[in-house]
Protein backbone atom coordinates (compact mmCIF):
# COMPACT_ATOMS: atom_id res chain seq x y z
CA UNK A 1 0.00 0.00 0.00
CA UNK A 2 1.02 3.79 -0.62
CA UNK A 3 -0.19 6.84 0.46
CA UNK A 4 -3.06 8.03 -1.25
CA UNK A 5 -2.70 10.55 -4.01
CA UNK A 6 -3.61 14.25 -3.82
CA UNK A 7 -7.47 14.98 -4.76
CA UNK A 8 -9.83 17.31 -4.89
CA UNK A 9 -12.90 16.66 -1.76
CA UNK A 10 -16.07 17.49 -2.50
CA UNK A 11 -19.24 17.49 -0.38
CA UNK A 12 -22.46 17.72 -2.64
CA UNK A 13 -25.95 18.24 -0.94
CA UNK A 14 -28.14 16.80 -3.68
CA UNK A 15 -27.81 14.46 -6.43
CA UNK A 16 -28.29 17.39 -8.78
CA UNK A 17 -25.14 18.85 -7.60
CA UNK A 18 -23.14 15.07 -7.32
CA UNK A 19 -24.62 14.37 -10.94
CA UNK A 20 -22.86 18.23 -12.18
CA UNK A 21 -19.51 17.55 -10.63
CA UNK A 22 -19.33 14.31 -12.19
CA UNK A 23 -20.10 15.55 -15.51
CA UNK A 24 -17.28 18.56 -14.82
CA UNK A 25 -14.87 16.20 -13.79
CA UNK A 26 -15.93 13.22 -16.46
CA UNK A 27 -13.63 10.33 -16.49
CA UNK A 28 -11.47 12.42 -13.82
CA UNK A 29 -13.88 11.70 -10.91
CA UNK A 30 -15.08 8.90 -8.36
CA UNK A 31 -18.19 9.08 -6.19
CA UNK A 32 -17.51 7.39 -2.79
CA UNK A 33 -19.78 6.12 -0.82
CA UNK A 34 -18.36 4.00 2.08
CA UNK A 35 -14.84 4.20 0.46
CA UNK A 36 -14.33 0.28 1.96
CA UNK A 37 -13.37 -0.46 -2.02
CA UNK A 38 -12.40 2.97 -3.56
CA UNK A 39 -10.04 4.00 -0.95
CA UNK A 40 -7.92 0.96 -0.59
CA UNK A 41 -7.76 0.77 -4.73
CA UNK A 42 -6.35 4.23 -4.55
CA UNK A 43 -3.68 3.22 -1.93
CA UNK A 44 -2.79 0.61 -4.32
CA UNK A 45 -2.17 2.83 -7.48
CA UNK A 46 -5.23 1.40 -9.11
CA UNK A 47 -6.97 5.02 -9.44
CA UNK A 48 -5.40 8.78 -8.98
CA UNK A 49 -8.82 10.64 -9.02
CA UNK A 50 -8.50 14.26 -9.41
CA UNK A 51 -11.82 14.76 -7.72
CA UNK A 52 -13.73 12.13 -5.51
CA UNK A 53 -17.17 13.49 -4.82
CA UNK A 54 -18.61 12.15 -1.46
CA UNK A 55 -22.62 11.26 -1.27
CA UNK A 56 -22.44 10.68 2.87
CA UNK A 57 -24.61 14.47 2.75
CA UNK A 58 -27.03 13.29 0.65
CA UNK A 59 -29.68 12.53 2.86
CA UNK A 60 -32.07 11.37 0.65
CA UNK A 61 -30.38 8.19 -0.53
CA UNK A 62 -30.52 6.32 2.66
CA UNK A 63 -32.94 4.22 4.25
CA UNK A 64 -34.89 1.58 3.51
CA UNK A 65 -38.70 1.11 2.95
CA UNK A 66 -42.06 -0.59 1.92
CA UNK A 67 -44.53 0.95 -0.85
CA UNK A 68 -47.14 -0.91 -1.25
CA UNK A 69 -47.61 -1.61 -5.22
CA UNK A 70 -44.13 -1.01 -5.82
CA UNK A 71 -41.73 -3.44 -3.93
CA UNK A 72 -39.05 -2.59 -1.15
CA UNK A 73 -36.92 0.25 -1.92
CA UNK A 74 -32.96 0.10 -0.35
CA UNK A 75 -31.30 4.12 -0.86
CA UNK A 76 -27.67 3.34 -2.35
CA UNK A 77 -25.99 4.85 1.13
CA UNK A 78 -27.58 2.60 2.86
CA UNK A 79 -25.02 -0.03 4.85
CA UNK A 80 -24.77 -3.07 4.09
CA UNK A 81 -25.36 -3.73 8.01
CA UNK A 82 -28.51 -2.18 7.96
CA UNK A 83 -29.91 -4.20 5.23
CA UNK A 84 -28.67 -7.10 7.32
CA UNK A 85 -30.86 -5.69 10.40
CA UNK A 86 -33.25 -4.48 8.78
CA UNK A 87 -36.97 -6.04 9.76
CA UNK A 88 -38.31 -4.85 6.09
CA UNK A 89 -35.80 -7.16 4.83
CA UNK A 90 -35.62 -9.86 6.89
CA UNK A 91 -39.98 -9.85 7.15
CA UNK A 92 -39.72 -9.94 3.22
CA UNK A 93 -36.98 -11.00 1.46
CA UNK A 94 -35.21 -12.77 4.05
CA UNK A 95 -32.63 -13.87 1.72
CA UNK A 96 -31.43 -10.53 0.85
CA UNK A 97 -30.61 -9.91 4.21
CA UNK A 98 -28.87 -12.77 4.66
CA UNK A 99 -26.67 -12.09 1.35
CA UNK A 100 -25.92 -8.73 2.73
CA UNK A 101 -24.45 -10.26 5.72
CA UNK A 102 -21.79 -12.52 3.92
CA UNK A 103 -20.27 -9.36 2.58
CA UNK A 104 -16.99 -8.85 4.44
CA UNK A 105 -16.58 -8.60 8.22
CA UNK A 106 -18.95 -6.41 10.55
CA UNK A 107 -16.97 -3.36 10.00
CA UNK A 108 -16.68 -3.16 7.13
CA UNK A 109 -20.75 -3.97 6.45
CA UNK A 110 -21.27 -0.96 9.21
CA UNK A 111 -19.39 1.14 6.54
CA UNK A 112 -20.20 -0.38 3.00
CA UNK A 113 -23.17 0.64 1.03
CA UNK A 114 -25.68 -1.22 -1.27
CA UNK A 115 -24.18 1.58 -4.14
CA UNK A 116 -20.71 0.78 -3.48
CA UNK A 117 -21.18 -3.07 -3.51
CA UNK A 118 -23.96 -2.75 -6.58
CA UNK A 119 -20.56 -0.62 -8.56
CA UNK A 120 -17.82 -2.55 -7.16
CA UNK A 121 -14.98 -3.02 -9.77
CA UNK A 122 -14.13 -6.00 -11.71
CA UNK A 123 -11.26 -7.61 -9.50
CA UNK A 124 -8.45 -9.85 -11.19
CA UNK A 125 -4.74 -11.10 -9.94
CA UNK A 126 -2.88 -8.99 -13.12
CA UNK A 127 -4.80 -5.99 -12.43
CA UNK A 128 -5.20 -5.93 -8.32
CA UNK A 129 -1.18 -5.31 -7.80
CA UNK A 130 0.84 -2.48 -6.58
CA UNK A 131 2.43 0.21 -9.14
CA UNK A 132 6.11 -1.65 -8.06
CA UNK A 133 4.58 -4.99 -9.60
CA UNK A 134 2.65 -3.29 -12.79
CA UNK A 135 5.97 -1.53 -13.76
CA UNK A 136 7.20 -4.89 -14.28
CA UNK A 137 4.84 -6.48 -16.91
CA UNK A 138 3.41 -5.42 -20.12
CA UNK A 139 -0.25 -3.68 -18.80
CA UNK A 140 -3.17 -5.54 -19.15
CA UNK A 141 -6.30 -4.45 -20.85
CA UNK A 142 -7.81 -2.88 -18.02
CA UNK A 143 -4.88 -0.61 -17.52
CA UNK A 144 -4.54 0.56 -20.78
CA UNK A 145 -2.88 -2.70 -22.84
CA UNK A 146 -3.75 -3.99 -25.82
CA UNK A 147 -4.47 -7.93 -24.68
CA UNK A 148 -6.03 -9.87 -21.60
CA UNK A 149 -3.72 -11.90 -19.77
CA UNK A 150 -6.37 -13.62 -17.78
CA UNK A 151 -7.68 -15.25 -21.32
CA UNK A 152 -7.07 -18.63 -22.28
CA UNK A 153 -4.33 -17.96 -24.80
CA UNK A 154 -3.20 -14.17 -23.26
CA UNK A 155 -4.17 -12.45 -26.58
CA UNK A 156 -7.63 -11.51 -25.89
CA UNK A 157 -8.85 -8.17 -26.25
CA UNK A 158 -11.59 -8.01 -24.18
CA UNK A 159 -11.34 -7.82 -20.37
CA UNK A 160 -12.24 -10.71 -18.02
CA UNK A 161 -11.61 -9.30 -15.08
CA UNK A 162 -14.29 -10.70 -12.28
CA UNK A 163 -17.10 -8.98 -10.63
CA UNK A 164 -17.19 -10.33 -7.15
CA UNK A 165 -20.24 -8.72 -5.39
CA UNK A 166 -22.40 -10.75 -2.97
CA UNK A 167 -25.41 -8.71 -2.74
CA UNK A 168 -25.23 -7.50 -6.34
CA UNK A 169 -25.80 -11.08 -7.32
CA UNK A 170 -28.99 -11.85 -4.69
CA UNK A 171 -30.86 -8.47 -6.01
CA UNK A 172 -30.13 -9.77 -9.61
CA UNK A 173 -31.80 -13.04 -8.50
CA UNK A 174 -34.88 -11.29 -6.66
CA UNK A 175 -35.78 -9.26 -10.27
CA UNK A 176 -34.41 -6.13 -8.71
CA UNK A 177 -34.15 -2.36 -10.99
CA UNK A 178 -31.71 0.36 -10.26
CA UNK A 179 -32.55 4.42 -10.66
CA UNK A 180 -29.66 5.98 -12.01
CA UNK A 181 -29.96 9.87 -11.67
CA UNK A 182 -27.96 12.67 -13.90
CA UNK A 183 -28.41 16.23 -14.35
CA UNK A 184 -30.36 15.41 -17.63
CA UNK A 185 -32.91 13.18 -15.19
CA UNK A 186 -33.62 9.87 -13.86
CA UNK A 187 -33.92 6.53 -15.37
CA UNK A 188 -34.69 2.81 -14.19
CA UNK A 189 -33.02 -0.34 -15.49
CA UNK A 190 -33.11 -3.97 -14.41
CA UNK A 191 -30.27 -4.45 -12.55
CA UNK A 192 -28.89 -7.22 -14.52
CA UNK A 193 -28.71 -4.70 -17.37
CA UNK A 194 -26.33 -2.66 -15.08
CA UNK A 195 -23.66 -5.02 -15.91
CA UNK A 196 -21.91 -4.95 -19.30
CA UNK A 197 -19.97 -8.27 -19.02
CA UNK A 198 -16.82 -5.97 -19.80
CA UNK A 199 -14.72 -6.33 -16.99
CA UNK A 200 -12.29 -3.55 -17.79
CA UNK A 201 -15.89 -1.02 -18.28
CA UNK A 202 -18.00 -3.09 -16.60
CA UNK A 203 -21.01 -1.06 -15.38
CA UNK A 204 -23.81 0.70 -17.80
CA UNK A 205 -23.93 4.17 -16.16
CA UNK A 206 -23.45 7.32 -18.77
CA UNK A 207 -21.27 9.64 -17.72
CA UNK A 208 -22.73 12.01 -14.85
CA UNK A 209 -25.13 9.46 -13.50
CA UNK A 210 -25.15 8.57 -10.11
CA UNK A 211 -26.68 5.02 -9.17
CA UNK A 212 -29.13 6.55 -6.23
CA UNK A 213 -31.78 3.88 -5.51
CA UNK A 214 -32.28 -0.20 -5.44
CA UNK A 215 -36.40 -1.45 -5.97
CA UNK A 216 -36.82 -5.18 -5.35
CA UNK A 217 -40.16 -5.92 -6.73
CA UNK A 218 -42.97 -6.43 -4.91
CA UNK A 219 -44.25 -8.92 -6.68
CA UNK A 220 -41.23 -11.01 -5.28
CA UNK A 221 -42.10 -11.04 -1.97
CA UNK A 222 -43.08 -15.00 -0.69
CA UNK A 223 -40.48 -16.71 -3.37
CA UNK A 224 -37.97 -18.86 -1.83
CA UNK A 225 -34.63 -17.64 -2.03
CA UNK A 226 -30.62 -18.05 -0.88
CA UNK A 227 -27.71 -16.97 -1.50
CA UNK A 228 -24.36 -19.57 -1.46
CA UNK A 229 -21.00 -18.35 -1.52
CA UNK A 230 -17.78 -19.76 -1.41
CA UNK A 231 -14.69 -18.38 -0.36
CA UNK A 232 -11.16 -19.04 0.56
CA UNK A 233 -11.22 -17.76 3.95
CA UNK A 234 -14.53 -17.35 6.01
CA UNK A 235 -13.42 -13.82 7.40
CA UNK A 236 -13.67 -11.29 4.71
CA UNK A 237 -12.97 -12.68 1.60
CA UNK A 238 -14.57 -12.09 -1.94
CA UNK A 239 -16.45 -14.78 -3.07
CA UNK A 240 -14.54 -16.88 -5.89
CA UNK A 241 -18.14 -18.60 -6.55
CA UNK A 242 -21.65 -18.34 -5.67
CA UNK A 243 -24.87 -19.05 -6.87
CA UNK A 244 -28.29 -17.18 -5.70
CA UNK A 245 -31.67 -19.02 -6.63
CA UNK A 246 -35.43 -17.64 -6.09
CA UNK A 247 -37.96 -19.44 -7.58
CA UNK A 248 -42.11 -19.55 -6.49
CA UNK A 249 -43.57 -22.98 -5.42
CA UNK A 250 -47.29 -23.37 -6.24
CA UNK A 251 -48.81 -26.63 -5.06
CA UNK A 252 -45.02 -28.49 -4.90
CA UNK A 253 -44.18 -27.18 -8.66
CA UNK A 254 -41.94 -24.53 -9.34
CA UNK A 255 -42.95 -21.38 -11.21
CA UNK A 256 -40.57 -18.28 -12.05
CA UNK A 257 -37.53 -19.68 -11.11
CA UNK A 258 -34.05 -17.34 -11.42
CA UNK A 259 -30.22 -18.49 -11.03
CA UNK A 260 -27.49 -16.08 -10.99
CA UNK A 261 -23.74 -17.25 -10.99
CA UNK A 262 -21.15 -14.58 -8.78
CA UNK A 263 -17.96 -14.55 -8.42
CA UNK A 264 -16.70 -16.77 -11.88
CA UNK A 265 -17.40 -14.03 -14.65
CA UNK A 266 -17.15 -10.13 -15.56
CA UNK A 267 -21.27 -9.56 -14.75
CA UNK A 268 -23.72 -11.56 -12.38
CA UNK A 269 -24.12 -14.82 -14.84
CA UNK A 270 -27.86 -15.54 -15.89
CA UNK A 271 -27.89 -19.15 -15.87
CA UNK A 272 -30.28 -18.81 -18.61
CA UNK A 273 -31.95 -22.54 -19.04
CA UNK A 274 -33.02 -23.39 -15.96
CA UNK A 275 -36.13 -21.35 -15.81
CA UNK A 276 -37.34 -23.41 -19.00
CA UNK A 277 -35.90 -26.32 -17.29
CA UNK A 278 -37.53 -25.87 -13.88
CA UNK A 279 -41.00 -24.31 -15.16
CA UNK A 280 -43.98 -26.42 -13.81
CA UNK A 281 -41.73 -29.55 -12.38
CA UNK A 282 -41.47 -30.83 -8.86
CA UNK A 283 -37.90 -30.53 -8.14
CA UNK A 284 -37.22 -34.36 -7.05
CA UNK A 285 -33.78 -36.01 -7.61
CA UNK A 286 -33.02 -36.11 -11.41
CA UNK A 287 -34.55 -32.43 -11.82
CA UNK A 288 -31.96 -31.16 -8.99
CA UNK A 289 -29.24 -33.01 -10.92
CA UNK A 290 -30.14 -31.85 -14.09
CA UNK A 291 -30.42 -27.83 -13.17
CA UNK A 292 -27.11 -28.11 -11.31
CA UNK A 293 -25.32 -29.81 -14.04
CA UNK A 294 -26.70 -26.29 -15.81
CA UNK A 295 -25.01 -24.10 -13.70
CA UNK A 296 -21.76 -25.86 -13.86
CA UNK A 297 -21.68 -25.82 -17.63
CA UNK A 298 -22.38 -22.01 -17.61
CA UNK A 299 -19.60 -20.93 -15.75
CA UNK A 300 -16.17 -20.90 -17.19
CA UNK A 301 -13.76 -19.52 -14.57
CA UNK A 302 -10.46 -18.19 -15.41
CA UNK A 303 -7.41 -18.53 -13.73
CA UNK A 304 -7.81 -14.67 -12.56
CA UNK A 305 -8.68 -15.25 -9.03
CA UNK A 306 -8.34 -17.32 -5.49
CA UNK A 307 -8.73 -21.15 -6.40
CA UNK A 308 -8.28 -23.60 -8.54
CA UNK A 309 -10.77 -22.72 -11.55
CA UNK A 310 -12.12 -26.59 -11.93
CA UNK A 311 -12.63 -26.50 -8.24
CA UNK A 312 -14.43 -23.32 -8.07
CA UNK A 313 -16.60 -24.92 -11.33
CA UNK A 314 -17.25 -27.86 -8.98
CA UNK A 315 -18.45 -25.54 -6.48
CA UNK A 316 -20.92 -23.73 -8.53
CA UNK A 317 -22.61 -27.31 -9.04
CA UNK A 318 -22.35 -28.38 -5.35
CA UNK A 319 -23.73 -24.79 -4.38
CA UNK A 320 -26.50 -25.09 -6.89
CA UNK A 321 -27.51 -28.74 -6.12
CA UNK A 322 -27.91 -27.49 -2.17
CA UNK A 323 -29.85 -24.38 -3.47
CA UNK A 324 -32.23 -26.51 -4.86
CA UNK A 325 -32.38 -29.17 -2.53
CA UNK A 326 -33.33 -26.39 -0.03
CA UNK A 327 -35.87 -24.82 -2.70
CA UNK A 328 -37.49 -28.63 -2.20
CA UNK A 329 -37.45 -28.59 1.14
CA UNK A 330 -39.35 -25.39 1.19
CA UNK A 331 -42.10 -26.14 -2.07
CA UNK A 332 -42.75 -29.90 0.30
CA UNK A 333 -43.41 -27.48 3.79
CA UNK A 334 -45.50 -25.10 1.47
CA UNK A 335 -47.48 -28.16 -0.49
CA UNK A 336 -47.67 -29.65 3.27
CA UNK A 337 -49.23 -26.67 5.25
CA UNK A 338 -52.02 -25.87 2.54
CA UNK A 339 -53.07 -29.35 2.28
CA UNK A 340 -53.39 -29.46 6.20
CA UNK A 341 -55.90 -26.73 6.64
Amino acid sequence: MQPLPKFEYREPESVAEAARLLAEFGSRAKLIGGGTDLVPSMRQGLFAPACVISLQRIAGLRGIAWEEGAGLRIGALTTLREVEASTEARARFPFLAAAAREVGSPQLREMGTVGGNLCLDTRCRYYNQSEDWQDCVEACVKRGGEFCKASPNGRARKCFAVFSADLATALVAAGARVTLQSAGGARTIDLADYYTGDGASPHAAKPGEVLTEVLVPGRMQGVFGTYLKYRVRQAIDYPIAGVALTLRARDGRVHDARMIVGGVASRPLVVKAVPELLEGRVLDEPLVESAARLARKAATPLANTAGDRAHRRQMVYEFARRALAQAAAHAAVATGEKGAR
